[in-house]
């Protein structure tokens, strides 16, 4: 789209995401939303490479695209629009449980891990799981797009990563060998996993979520952003065949990477409250996503689509047990 008529599509555009933030309001139920407005920011873009943050302390969520430099709606489909939103206000939730009073506490561990960012993605997981994978799916098309790469982008494998990416952004447990996964994708798709290591992290490759007093505790995989990002780099050289499967498993080893619960008795789902959630129409929306990754699984052959399904199921107990209590 030439010079400025991006700008044609802001009106439209805006108008989906203040859609998104009232649809929020079905399954969220705390009185800090009513005092936050959406805004169209492009110099969000241009500071944080981010098409839509929140700011706690502005009380607004800005979304920047489109913009010059990526002139088209980054998240153009509204289920995708609703997971943006609620991620962004899973984030205030979670500084209510774990920094109150404390938002440089929160910032802090912002930066040096991604716990926070998989606390929010299970947060929203146990009201719009639906949405969470759209938000994946369209941000990886998006990001191709971004980068002028074919069309076709990952072809088949484009289902599998978005859920493989999303269980790691919610930081739960997973099956599938994204060793075996990266060879096959690269070995399918060339030119889609070379564009495709261009994104600073592989949430696939992501251990569990857990809360901030348990992030240095090495049993639940890699949260650390440096060791994601030296570990998604060593992963492109052996798609490369610049390091064996053997030297790869070492370091993986080194790092004691997991992507699996080796802690018995640890429920990665307990790490974030339901604070905010109206069970009623966040339980039904869960159920219904449960169905439908159910029968992917049943014909899939990734061990993704089980795993989500597994996840929600375990996410879907939690609530019946909170709404029981409330009966």
């Amino acid at each position: 789209m030439a010079g400025t008529e991006w700008l044609q599509q802001l009106p439209g555009i805006t108008k989906e995401w203040e859609t998104a933030f009232s649809l929020l309001r079905r399954y969220y139920e705390h009185e800090t939303l009513a005092s936050y407005r959406i805004a169209y920011d492009p110099a969000t873009w241009y500071q944080f490479k981010n098409p839509a943050l929140i700011f706690p302390e502005e009380r607004v969520m800005r979304f920047a695209t489109p913009n010059a430099a990526v002139p088209f709606d980054y998240y153009p489909s509204r289920v995708a629009k609703l997971g943006i939103v609620g991620h962004n206000f899973a984030y205030l939730a979670d500084i209510d449980e774990y920094y109150p009073y404390n938002f440089p506490g929160f910032l802090s561990e912002q930066r040096a891990v991604i716990t926070p960012l998989q606390r929010a993605n299970l947060r929203a997981a146990h009201v719009i799981p639906d949405a969470l994978v759209a938000v994946t799916r369209e941000g990886l098309r998006s990001f191709f797009r971004a980068l002028g790469a074919p069309a076709a982008g990952l072809g088949s494998y484009e289902e599998p990563l978005a859920i493989m990416e999303t269980l790691g952004l919610m930081g739960m447990p997973r099956h599938d060998d994204p060793l075996t996964f990266f060879k096959e994708l690269s070995e399918t798709e060339r030119a889609a996993v070379h564009t495709l290591f261009e994104t600073p992290y592989l949430f696939s490759l992501a251990g569990l979520v857990t809360p901030p007093a348990l992030n240095a505790d090495r049993s639940f995989g890699i949260r650390n952003r440096v060791e994601l990002t030296h570990l998604k780099d060593r992963l492109q050289r052996f798609v490369h065949a610049e390091l064996t499967a053997t030297e790869l498993r070492a370091e993986l080893e080194r790092l004691r990477y997991t992507t699996k619960l080796v802690v018995a008795d640890y429920r990665p789902e307990e790490s974030v409250d339901l604070r905010w959630v109206k069970l009623d129409a966040a339980m039904d929306r869960v159920k219904r996503t449960i169905t439908a990754y159910e029968h992917k699984a049943a014909h899939a052959p990734f061990a993704c689509y089980e795993d989500l399904a597994t996840a929600l199921r375990r996410i879907y107990d939690k609530e019946v047990n909170a709404r029981r209590a409330y009966v």
